[in-house]
């Protein structure tokens, strides 16, 4: 059997020469071959320095797109969903907080709920950029309810991106909902029954806005009003097959408030529903709230509570909108004028990021076209009051003209009060068109002053 070359270098150091079968010239050149060992061939580890960038490369790669990421990425649970919320912060069974209501048992107490939010949006795209307002502040609550309720009700809260037309209503718990923004102004809700999609709670409010809408309900709920919605040109020509249907009283709220059920559909799904509608000086506003289930549920006490929140409500308990950021109305006004406005984050390089008057600014990009461009600017300053408006004006002149010692060239801004705002006006490099976007903001600024 051969020997590998270490073998026979070990064999020669002991005895290099035994057996006399060397010439002098071979034992030379093996002496030689010992002292002084070639250098071992680098050929492996040349390729491996040469693969190293390439693999660093790729992993770089792979990490910033995600690709080795073996787990799907988690959602922001300091999000909330646009009209819908599985997975998000308030989503159904992932509650956001309780909500306490007085116990209707004799014991007394309270009975907690989780609450879950529900951001609703337009369902129609403006084409002005949404304006997110913070979550509306919710009442004490007054509607009692009983222990048992705890672990299969929820309190749900749906508000509007706008800082409008925000809601409370009871829930199954852990049916997740969506909500939606009609065009003209109404608003509605669904529920639905992870386990079963064909369970669903479905609450819609007309807002006062389709009086057609309205009117033609109010005759199809409350056959006793039949005949006034035909006069009034909504004739009710396909009538619900009611299995009960009654008004809950004789005058006030309660004669225009009705419990009902309906006959099972096609599918044996059930409906219980409660109704309410109200005449305004704007016309007419008609709000349901209706439960589809495949179980006999119309005596439980779980429909109970929520028919009964609805009717003690009127609908859902409607809710006063948090105040909604006034810097986002005159944002509105500037797009309708024209600018075309991306708002500059926290993290990113300000044009002019300076507090003035106990106020820092709202920077915005106009008519932005991306990373190589660069626009025009707005500071918007947003103060409690019109004098306190003045005072910042004067701190940004004397900070414009505060000495430097840099050499460079001033930029002068354009500066606009209306209202409340300061707005500041940076013309980008270049100065192509010059400050062409005065007369736009000087007549979004105007109806700030009209409205004072």
């Amino acid at each position: 059997m051969s020997k590998l070359p270490q073998d026979w270098e070990q064999r020669l150091k002991e005895k290099p020469f035994t057996g006399k079968h060397f010439t002098g010239q071979l034992q030379q050149n093996v002496n030689e071959r010992l002292n002084n060992p070639p250098a071992r061939k680098l050929r492996g580890w040349t390729y491996a320095a040469a693969l190293l960038p390439l693999l660093v490369l790729i992993v770089v790669i792979g990490y910033s797109s995600g690709s080795f990421s073996s787990a799907p990425a988690l959602p922001d649970h300091g999000s909330i969903a646009d009209g819908e919320n599985p997975g998000d912060a308030g989503s159904a069974g992932t509650p956001a907080a309780i909500l306490s209501f007085p116990s209707a048992d004799t014991a007394g107490g309270t009975v907690q709920l989780p609450l879950v939010t529900v951001l609703a949006r337009p369902s129609v795209d403006s084409g002005f950029p949404a304006v997110e307002n913070p979550v509306p502040p919710l009442p004490e609550m007054t509607f009692p309810l009983s222990a048992a309720m705890a672990g299969l009700l929820q309190a749900s809260l749906i508000y509007g991106a706008d800082g409008k037309d925000s809601y409370l209503l009871l829930s199954p718990a852990g049916w997740e909902a969506s909500a939606v923004i009609g065009a003209n102004g109404s608003y509605g809700a669904t529920f639905q029954d992870p386990s079963d999609p064909s369970q669903t709670l479905a609450y819609s409010d007309t807002n006062w806005s389709c009086q057609g809408c309205a009117v033609g309900n109010i005759g199809l709920y409350f056959p006793e009003q039949a005949g006034w919605a035909e006069d009034q040109g909504f004739p009710v020509y396909v009538p619900l097959e009611f299995t009960k249907q009654q008004v809950l009283g004789t005058e006030g709220a309660a004669a225009r408030t009705a419990r009902y059920a309906l006959q099972p559909d096609q599918d044996g799904l059930q409906a219980d529903g409660a109704a309410y509608y109200e005449e305004g000086s704007w016309g007419h506003v008609f709000r349901r709230l209706e439960l589809s289930h495949s179980s006999n549920t119309s005596e439980n006490d779980t429909l109970e509570s929520i028919m009964g929140f609805f009717a003690a409500n009127h609908g859902a308990m409607l809710l006063s909108g948090a105040s909604p950021d006034p810097t986002s109305d005159l944002l509105a006004a500037l797009e309708q004028q024209g600018l075309r406005l991306t708002f500059v984050g926290s993290g990113e390089e300000h044009m002019f990021n300076k507090e003035l008057a106990g106020v820092w600014p709202a920077e915005q990009l106009i008519d932005y076209e991306g990373p190589l461009t660069i626009s025009d600017r707005l500071s918007i300053y947003t103060y409690e009051s019109a004098e306190a408006c003045a005072d910042g004006l004067e701190a940004l002149k004397l900070e414009i003209n505060r000495t430097t010692y840099d050499g460079g060239a001033r930029n002068y801004p354009h500066a606009f009060r209306g209202g409340n705002f300061l707005v500041v006006y940076w013309m980008g490099p270049g100065g192509e068109g010059g400050f062409k976007y005065d007369k736009a903001i000087k007549t979004a600024l105007a109806g700030f002053n009209s409205s004072e």
